[in-house]
């Protein structure tokens, strides 16, 4: 992984943006991998942290051309993450599968027109410019319309849509004016000092200080622009998942909803981007990977992602010639749980840090995902050259090859913090893990072997729980609890404004963490307006340094999952990377000449 660097880096510093897309200074560095980049939010999409992982592949350079050309039709089918959901209210929330009908149905200011060259593109607005270093100019794209339902009712997109879900984000309130912390975004928005609307077409940000990430920002995967008038009506009664809610002005069009992941998209006739495809279905089949399986043997379903080597290798030896396969990282990576650190227990550094080097990394790997993984601190291995490589990885506590130190050590820290006196300890499985791996007897089964005791109990929850207790700071504050599962998807190939909105002291989703770290803010805070991308590249690994000797700060990492999805040659994906990439299926496409095709259900 030492090599998987985010290499591409532009140093200009006024650049203009057009729907053709642009490399940009704000981006700095582009996506190369470990293996093809082909993929979709397809056979391994699921919640987040919370959250679960999507089939998202890392990239491997700029995406080839398809051939032969891109055809029109049919409608292309994968497996969805069954009943998780937190809202339908996608800027308050932080699950997987939300980010997926976001990025189907509405668009960004902003997108990514290209991971792998690092491309940012026209999408809401379908130009930007930046006069200086604390401006940024919008123009609105032309002719763009949201979809035909109540109360929008299908009206032309305005320049104040952009300012009212910049000005939302920013206050995290909600319209009666209710501070809510669900508002995940909000720390990251506060660079902005104010939006104005100066013509009919224009949209004005003046941000406080220079914010090398702020258009990054308006391209995350939880951004995309509704209408005033649907949050206005539908902001009490999102958490009812009705599909009439979603209304934006994306490729597809959400037709059917079905809590238990049961998904129908169809193509929107009056998208600003061509489509191929005439819709996109998801069937609720996650945690079952024989029915997974079986659906796609008999094309019920177009992607896969086997769960063992052995049947990968079956499936590649049994159908070569008919199949495309794609490898990479997963978006979610694997956490030990994040934890309140502001008040007993888990402020006692003894403590925390025993259950940090408790966590054996490497027999998990093994068993959840027969090995196929990467390691992670506190920055996934994505963005390699901003994440520290494996092989410093293994020189800290809870990452050494040497395991009986980390073991010994652990146990002396559980002891030496009165680890023995707090009982019983919950550790929160998510539903959807557990359904995956069976985690929950190995993971505690390692606790309790490795730490000389029997206190680590687990309990099967389902994520929308797992959030709540989160924010409601559960793990901590008196309660010896914690929580292990797939954590959010990254939401950016840069992590820096990842690591400022998380790990800022004064940043409202600290709040949920509570973890000081001397020195850090300072850190965060010069790294956040750094212009140089060579010196923010070792500015952020200094964070992730710092963070990793503070046992996480409140978000221990555990490791990233490789996933390997078969594609039936019918099926051409579309460009992919270990981030949200489902506005992207507006390029994929069906062949219904290729000879896979024959046997296709209808």
């Amino acid at each position: 992984m030492e090599n998987n660097y985010w290499v591409r880096r532009q140093s200009r510093r006024r650049f203009l943006g057009s729907a053709a897309g642009v490399s940009v200074a704000a981006v700095a560095f582009a996506t190369t991998g470990c293996g093809d980049d082909d993929d979709d939010d397809s056979s391994s999409g699921s919640p987040t942290a919370a959250g679960a992982t999507t089939a998202a592949s890392v990239t491997a350079g700029p995406t080839k051309a398809a051939t032969p050309a891109a055809k029109s039709g049919g409608t292309a089918r994968f497996v969805s993450s069954n009943a998780t959901y937190d809202t339908f209210d996608h800027s308050r929330s932080r699950f997987s599968p939300v980010a997926t009908i976001v990025g189907l149905t509405m668009q960004r200011v902003l997108q990514w027109d290209s991971f792998a060259n690092g491309t940012l593109g026209g999408a809401f607005a379908e130009s930007w410019e930046q006069p200086d270093a604390q401006t940024v100019k919008l123009k609105l794209r032309p002719n763009n319309f949201f979809h035909n339902k109540p109360p929008v009712n299908g009206r032309q997109t305005k320049a104040e849509d952009i300012k009212f879900h910049i000005e939302r984000n920013k206050s995290g309130k909600l319209l009666d004016g209710t501070d809510d912390p669900n508002f995940y975004r909000k720390g990251e928005y506060q660079v902005v000092e104010s939006v104005s609307v100066p013509d009919a077409s224009t949209v004005l940000v003046k941000l406080a200080k220079p914010s090398p990430l702020f258009l990054n920002l308006l391209a995350q995967s939880y951004e995309g622009i509704g209408a005033p008038e649907a949050i206005q009506q539908f902001e009490k009664s999102y958490a009812n998942f009705n599909q009439e809610m979603i209304i934006g002005s994306g490729p597809f069009v959400l037709t059917e909803f079905s809590s238990e992941g049961r998904l129908k998209f169809k193509k929107y006739d009056k998208s600003s981007r061509p489509v191929n495809l005439d819709g996109v279905q998801y069937v609720p089949l996650f945690t079952d990977t024989a029915a997974q399986q079986a659906a796609w043997e008999q094309k019920q379903i177009d992607g896969y992602g086997p769960s063992t080597i052995q049947v990968l290798e079956e499936l590649r030896s049994r159908f070569k010639g008919k199949v495309t396969e794609r490898t990479g990282f997963s978006a979610n990576p694997i956490i030990c749980g994040s934890y309140n650190g502001g008040a007993a227990p888990w402020n006692n550094e003894n403590l925390i840090g025993a259950y940090f080097r408790a966590v054996d990394r490497r027999p998990l790997v093994q068993q959840f995902h027969r090995g196929r993984r990467a390691r992670s601190g506190s920055i996934p291995p994505r963005p390699g050259a901003l994440a520290l490589t494996e092989k410093e990885l293994i020189t800290f506590p809870g990452y050494l090859q040497d395991r009986d130190k980390d073991i010994s050590d652990a146990r002396k820290m559980w002891e030496a913090g009165g680890g023995p006196a707090l009982g019983d300890v919950t550790i929160d499985v998510p539903d959807i893990f557990e359904g995956s791996y069976q985690a929950s007897a190995i993971l505690t089964a390692m606790l309790n072997k490795n730490l000389g005791t029997s206190q680590f109990k687990a309990k099967i929850e389902p994520y929308s729980t797992i959030t709540s207790k989160i924010v409601q700071k559960k793990y901590g504050s008196g309660n010896a609890n914690l929580w292990y599962g797939w954590d959010t998807e990254v939401l950016d190939p840069e992590p820096t404004a990842f690591l400022v909105s998380n790990y800022t002291s004064t940043s409202s989703l600290n709040q949920q963490f509570e973890v000081k770290v001397p020195g850090l803010d300072e850190l965060l805070g010069k790294v956040a307006v750094e212009l140089s991308p060579d010196k923010r590249k070792e500015m952020t690994k200094d964070v992730e340094r710092m963070l990793l000797k503070a046992y996480g700060a409140g978000r221990p990492y555990s490791h990233v999952q490789i996933t390997n999805t078969l594609y039936w040659n019918y099926y051409k994906p579309a460009e992919s990377a270990p981030f949200s990439t489902a506005h992207l299926l507006a390029n994929a496409w069906i062949d219904p000449d290729d000879p896979t095709y024959q046997g296709r259900a209808s």
